[in-house]
């Protein structure tokens, strides 16, 4: 039986690039690692953010390659004399397998191809559970295009695929066509790193040093500020409530770097919801941590292309009411009126109504966000999903 693992990891976005599917990845190996000695994993990125082209970062050696950024922090394409460089030098490292994640980037038409060059298994983490999404729709449709051609042919050329939610596994096998049996390891998060301060005397947002006090609901939003994560139909909804006397004690934070960030402080201050609506920038992951500590409720109002979103894994073990859209993999840690709300996509008016029922109906809100929270630490803690990964992977390359 064949002892030792070497790894190399393939994603076009990694660390100090903060993204759902990156961050997954990073835990995921990072915990690996630390319970397991005989396993070696090695970073093949991108150099998406013009930082140092080799370091050590827990444990893991981290190569990057010189990148052009097509559209700013969603999609890249590496030098391809640099990335075939490197490619070089990395078959000297023997890996067992090589991983990559997220169709809708290069390396998922070429890893297959790469590991049987270098007698490696190919291994596939798909996370989306639907075509791409995009406001302009020609790009959506190149993308749709794109995704039901190279991508589904290139899918069924791996060894081993996993997926991050069962909605994914439905996805490929339905509508991609993939006929590879995969196997369910779920979208997880380090509970243990989460915590809760909502009962504090005066809580403070991070990085913008704001004073909140005990009396006041904080509503949170997290991620990027672009149409897709569903950020203008939460704001229609801060702006339709806000002189509601139910909302009276009701601060808004969103939280997050983007493309509509200087739209939205425009709009606050034309729309006079300065005292209402407070946006940070981006957040370290500690920053996050301590802001869902002190948030009451967070929202997700996503019509992004999602798998799993794990931004609502992290609110939930921070002991947050989540209110989300019934998007992809989310119904299956959300259930409706029992972990939180599900709501329509796109739909401002869900949103009000959802608000408006967790602030009239405080004591079941907080009844499910500890159902939420419970039910995390159980099915989604990256201890268990980190175990389900190392499992798979030395089974298909023992002996």
């Amino acid at each position: 039986m064949k002892d030792s693992l070497k790894i190399l990891l393939v994603m076009p976005f990694f660390y100090p690039h903060r993204g759902g599917s990156q961050k997954y990845a990073e835990e995921l190996y990072t915990k690996i690692i630390q319970n397991h000695p005989n396993v070696q994993a090695d970073v093949l990125a991108y150099n998406t953010d013009k930082t140092k082209t080799f370091e050590i970062y827990k444990n893991m050696n981290i190569y990057r390659v010189p990148c052009i950024n097509i559209i700013s922090a969603r999609f890249t394409l590496p030098n391809p004399v640099m990335l075939y460089k490197q490619l070089n030098i990395l078959k000297a490292n023997r890996y067992d397998i090589i991983n990559t994640h997220i169709r809708f980037f290069d390396p998922t038409w070429w890893v297959w191809k790469y590991a049987r060059s270098v007698r490696a298994k190919s291994f596939f983490t798909g996370h989306v559970a639907t075509h791409p999404v995009h406001q302009n729709k020609i790009v959506e449709l190149i993308a749709k295009i794109i995704d039901s051609t190279i991508a589904r042919y290139s899918l069924n050329k791996y060894d081993l695929i996993s997926y991050v939610s069962n909605t994914t596994k439905e996805f490929f096998e339905k509508t991609l066509k993939v006929k590879r049996k995969g196997e369910i390891i779920y979208g997880s998060v380090d509970t243990s790193f989460f915590h809760t301060e909502k009962d504090a005397k005066e809580r403070t947002i991070p990085k913008v040093n704001i004073k909140i006090s005990k009396d006041i609901t904080l509503i949170t939003y997290v991620g990027r500020l672009i149409w897709t994560k569903g950020i203008t139909y939460f704001y229609d909804a801060i702006k339709e409530i806000s002189k509601d006397p139910l909302f009276k004690n009701c601060v808004f934070v969103m939280a997050g770097p983007g493309e509509l960030e200087d739209q939205i402080i425009n709009s606050i201050k034309l729309d006079g919801l300065d005292s209402k609506i407070i946006l940070t920038g981006n957040l370290d992951y500690t920053e996050v941590r301590d802001l869902l500590a002190i948030s009451d409720i967070y929202i997700n109002p996503s019509h992004h292309s999602e798998g799993f979103p794990l931004a609502i894994l992290e609110a939930g073990a921070s002991g947050c009411f989540v209110i989300a859209t019934d998007n992809a993999g989310t119904k299956e840690v959300i259930q409706n009126k029992k972990t939180g709300i599900l709501i329509k996509q796109k739909n401002t008016q869900d949103i009000i109504d959802s608000l408006k029922w967790s602030l009239e109906e405080k004591d079941k809100r907080t009844k499910m966000a500890h159902s939420l929270q419970t039910l995390i630490k159980e099915k989604f803690d990256i201890e268990k999903t980190s175990e389900d990964l190392y499992k798979f992977l030395h089974e298909a390359v023992k002996g």
